[in-house]
């Protein structure tokens, strides 16, 4: 024998003996885990026990109560009605964005108005805001308009305490 099958041979008694070691609750657990994923994927194993867990006194007193749930509620994880669900929340969300682009556009659409409105309502021709010097003077009264301005500091009223004149 090859020194690979030895080892598989020991790990195999390890893991055996480890199983065996196992309490009899963990062992239904187990086997109760290893017969829903048989089921799950639709496997028959000749002479494979399935074990039903006793449950717990906590999980038999809300039974009723889990059931009524399940048979109430139970459609919603049907895998057309998640998919109903799913697609329904993607297009409440792309119509939602949809909603912005729009609104986003109107306020744009909104302010160049009042830039044009008031362009039209001023006293000065039109082909001046066009003057690459209308738009250097502008600018620079914008600066001075952003600028904070100093006021000069005044002194206070004269105190009591200085002779008046």
């Amino acid at each position: 024998m090859t020194d690979e099958f030895q080892t598989g041979l020991k790990v195999r008694a390890l893991l055996d003996e480890s199983a065996n070691a196992l309490s009899p609750h963990i062992q239904l657990r187990l086997d109760s885990a290893v017969a829903a994923a048989l089921k799950v994927q639709k496997i028959e194993v000749p002479g494979a026990k399935t074990a039903r867990l006793p449950a717990p006194h906590s999980a038999v007193a809300g039974s009723g109560l889990l059931n009524w749930l399940n048979d109430t509620f139970g459609w919603i994880n049907k895998p057309v009605v998640s998919f109903a669900m799913s697609a329904m929340f993607v297009v409440a969300a792309a119509a939602g964005v949809i909603e912005e682009t729009s609104n986003f556009e109107d306020r744009r659409l909104g302010e160049f108005a009042e830039v044009d409105a008031e362009i039209l309502g001023d006293e000065l021709p039109t082909e001046a805001y066009l003057d690459p010097g209308f738009v250097n003077y502008s600018g620079e009264v914008l600066r001075r308009s952003l600028l904070p301005v100093e006021e000069p500091v005044q002194d206070a009223e004269p105190s009591s305490d200085t002779p008046a004149s």
